[in-house]
């Protein structure tokens, strides 16, 4: 499975950006060595972006950000969508001949999805399809039907058991084999739970959990969990929630991890560009732990009345 550390070019963390400047040599190499970025168009849009990509030889998985703009009351142009994709081939991704961008949205309508996606196959632009949560089960078929590659969103919001239950039925009906093995690549959209990663056997998916938990003074160290660190945070009172009131046995364990990892407490509790950096270096190791323990099967069968 590849994890997709999502909006780090929007962000402005990477070179030639203005957070960059904040970051020290350790985490700026967390930053550079990154394998997979993915960004909404929604935000890179702009050719501000794009040259900042194009100089870092960048080569991204792009969404369309329809879910991102329909949040904010704007209105995505189809024909400008497909124009960007022609334009600005060398800074996306390609897997087997396949180009890395996700059809435009149809947000809350299955159909306009699936219209939008003959649309851009007929500007000479083949998206991965979209099939979200809730949709009719009958555009699930037809995209495993007729493509090697698709992508699962619309679960932004849905608490982890609700999901669950959801990835499991359409897993187990549409995408797997009988012994477990998936029938094509499938990319899950916004996927931030690390259980949904490991239980599934994606081909990819993407997450912006890295910037969000730096935002609420939070790293995810990669064995122990989401840990606050901020000296602001105020889980600093709360036994146990906190890197300063864990026992003295967790706490070594802790900071002997950051220390052979290059980075420090001091600024990880006080500079917020520090925790994001970090936060994307474990998205890293996460991944190799994933990918080291995953058999890449879903065993588990759902039973269904008919």
């Amino acid at each position: 499975m590849h994890i997709y550390t999502a909006a780090v070019y929007s962000n402005g963390y990477c070179h030639g950006q203005a957070r960059w400047e904040k970051l020290n040599d350790r985490e700026r190499w967390a930053v550079w060595e990154l394998p997979n970025i993915l960004e909404s168009w929604h935000y890179v849009g702009k050719q501000k972006f794009v040259d900042e990509m194009r100089a870092n030889h960048a080569r991204i998985f792009l969404d369309s950000g329809a879910f991102s703009a329909h949040t904010l009351g704007a209105v995505l142009d189809i024909n400008e969508y497909c124009d960007y994709i022609k334009r600005n081939g060398d800074i996306l991704r390609y897997e087997d001949g396949v180009v890395m961008a996700s059809v435009l949205d149809g947000i809350g309508d299955a159909y306009k999805t699936y219209e939008n996606q003959l649309k851009m196959e007929a500007q000479g632009v083949r998206p991965l399809p979209c099939y979200h949560y809730g949709e009719d089960e009958r555009y699930l078929e037809w995209y495993v039907k007729n493509y090697n590659y698709i992508t699962i969103g619309g679960m932004v919001g849905k608490s982890q058991p609700q999901a669950m239950i959801w990835l499991d039925r359409i897993w187990d009906k549409y995408l797997i084999d009988g012994s477990g093995r998936p029938k094509l690549k499938v990319h899950g959209f916004g996927i931030t739970a690390i259980p949904i990663m490991e239980r599934y056997p994606w081909y990819s998916c993407d997450s912006s959990s890295w910037i969000q938990s730096a935002a609420y003074g939070t790293i995810v160290e990669p064995n122990h969990g989401s840990l606050s660190v901020s000296g602001k945070s105020p889980s600093r009172h709360d036994k146990g929630r906190h890197i300063s009131t864990l026992t003295e046995i967790e706490k070594d364990y802790v900071f002997r991890k950051l220390e052979e990892s290059g980075f420090t407490y001091e600024r990880l509790s006080t500079v917020y560009e520090s925790r994001a950096a970090y936060n994307l270096w474990a998205f890293g190791v996460i991944n190799s732990l994933i990918n080291a323990s995953n058999s890449e099967r879903f065993k588990t069968r759902v039973k269904e009345l008919f």
